[in-house]
This record gives structure tokens, sequence and C-alpha cells, in this order.
């Protein structure tokens, strides 16, 4: 018998960097049949994320950003700088991007789109993929990731417009269906539209939860459950699909 295999695509371990359970919530994600974690880290420090990709080898990888709104021109030269002592250890760059949701002022929104630019350049520079952040700026970033010729893109819980998923699929991007798939309409309606050759799966956890508690790793089952039920197809085929999409996208050894 063949075991489901899963793959968290995107989450936060170093989120509650004091955390005493790290240990627990890779053994329960081990239990519950994933092979991988890509934990990602947005912003200055990755000294706890480095301690716990030697400890979990081939198992939890680093995808290295910034979240948008705390761009500022010391801080993207900072992560750009970090990203390029770490190319050989992390397997993307990401989340970056735009983020119009937290970000009302014009000046700081055309820095973000400076910013991006730059990210994206670096991603190629470096031939690592990019996760990318478009909180009520999903056209805007579509635009700016299609003017720079970016070609390994994750669009990271997407939300946007579900009329430019086609502009996704059409440039052959990913887009990551997160845990809350279960309880968030807009979530359902782009599982639906977006077909599984384009979509990962991920918690963004400890956020997005599916249920009442605190989002882990292991609950990515949750989102591949109601994609199952959404499309109307085998649950393995669900994980396989995800699955060996995540494997390509970050060069996963596996």
């Amino acid at each position: 018998m063949i075991l489901m295999r899963l793959i968290d695509s995107h989450c936060h371990l170093d989120y509650n960097r004091n955390r005493k359970d790290i240990d627990e919530v890779i053994s329960r994600a081990k239990s519950n049949n994933l092979v991988a974690i890509i934990t990602c880290t947005i912003d200055k420090k990755i000294d706890q994320v480095k301690l716990l990709i030697k400890k979990y080898n081939n198992y939890v990888f680093h995808s290295l950003g910034l979240h948008p709104p705390g761009y500022t021109k010391e801080s993207v030269k900072y992560i750009k700088k970090l990203i390029l002592e770490n190319s050989n250890s992390i397997v993307s760059i990401g989340e970056v991007g735009l983020d119009y949701h937290w970000v009302k002022n014009e000046k700081d929104r055309k820095y973000q789109e400076i910013a991006f630019r730059e990210f994206i350049k670096l991603s190629k520079k470096i031939n690592k993929p990019i996760v990318v952040h478009s909180r009520e700026a999903e056209k805007e970033a579509i635009d700016i990731l299609e003017d720079e010729n970016a070609s390994n893109v994750l669009m990271h819980c997407y939300s946007g417009p579900v009329e430019l998923v086609k502009r996704i699929i059409n440039n052959n991007w990913l887009i990551s269906v997160p845990t809350s798939v279960v309880n968030r309409k807009i979530h359902q309606k782009i599982a639906i539209e977006c077909p599984l050759k384009n979509m990962v799966i991920e918690t963004d956890s400890p956020f997005l939860s599916p249920d009442k508690e605190k989002n882990e790793p292991y609950k990515v089952i949750f989102a591949a459950k109601k994609i199952s039920e959404l499309k109307k197809i085998g649950l393995n085929k669900v994980a396989d699909e995800t699955t060996a999409n995540a494997i390509k996208f970050y060069s996963l050894p596996l």
C-alpha cells in the first residue's frame, strides 16, 4: 500500500520564536504523511530556521523573503544581502510582492513596486523560484511579474479576482490553496477554477486555520480534502499532484 504524500508548501515555523513545541509540530507532520515543509521567513531573523533546516535536513526547507508592509530601503537591502549569502541553502525567494491592504500611502506603494522588481531580478540572478504575496494588489503584482518576464512563480494564498486566474495559468505559474479553503468562499472559488497541474497546498500556519485551533503543517490535509470535495476528484489524486508540483517548483531532493 502506497501512503499518501503531502507537502506544506508555505508556513511560518519561526513565527512564535520561543515556542517550545516545535519538535512536536514536526512529529505530528511526519505522522500525518507530510514529506516536506517549506518554512518562510519574512524578516531579518533567520537563525532559528537555520537550526531547523539543519536538524530536519531534507524535511524542513527554507524560503527567505520580506513581508511587503515591512519594505524600507534599509530592510530590502538587508534581506537581499541575506538572500545572496544563503542562496545555496534556500529553496526560493519569498514571500515578497505587494500589499495594498495594509499599505495605503501611494508613495509607499510605489516603493513596494520598485522593491518587488528588485526581488524578481534577484530570483533570476540566483536561479531560484519566487513566492508572491499580492494582497489586494493581485492585478498589479501579475502586471509586474509579466513585465519582468518572471517564469518560476508561486502566487501564495491567492485570493484575488477569479478572472485573473486564467492569466496565472497561461503564464504556467502556480497557485497555493491554503487550509482556509475549508471556510472561505474566495479560496473555494479559486480552488475550483485552478487546475491541479497549477496548484500546491499550504497552511500559512500559524495563520488561516481550518478549525478553531492554531494552524500547523499537518493540517494541510484539510486543504487537500476540501479540494477533493470541491473538484469531485479523489483525495489521493489531489495529494499526488500537488506534492509533485511542490517538489518540482522548489527543486526538492525527494
